[in-house]
């Protein structure tokens, strides 16, 4: 029997847009991206020169965001 681990269990969630703030946050320290900045609602993440900026004014992230966020972890 096949078990996903948890990092790939967050980036299916990840992939079908039903991830919340808090799972996209586990999910970038995780793979190896660190907290660089936080100004109220806007978080700054980095990994090897790129930046993810995360603005979470609620729990819910906006489409955009997780767009965003996908096309940085594939490149």
């Amino acid at each position: 029997m096949f078990s996903m681990s948890k990092t790939e269990k967050l980036l299916a969630k990840l992939k079908n847009g039903t991830i919340s703030a808090q799972e996209l946050r586990t999910l970038l320290g995780q793979l190896g991206w660190i907290l660089a900045r936080q100004k109220g609602s806007h978080e700054q993440w980095l990994k090897n020169g790129k930046v993810i900026t995360l603005a979470t004014h609620s729990k819910d992230l906006k489409p955009y965001q997780i767009k965003q966020v996908s096309k940085a972890l594939e490149e």
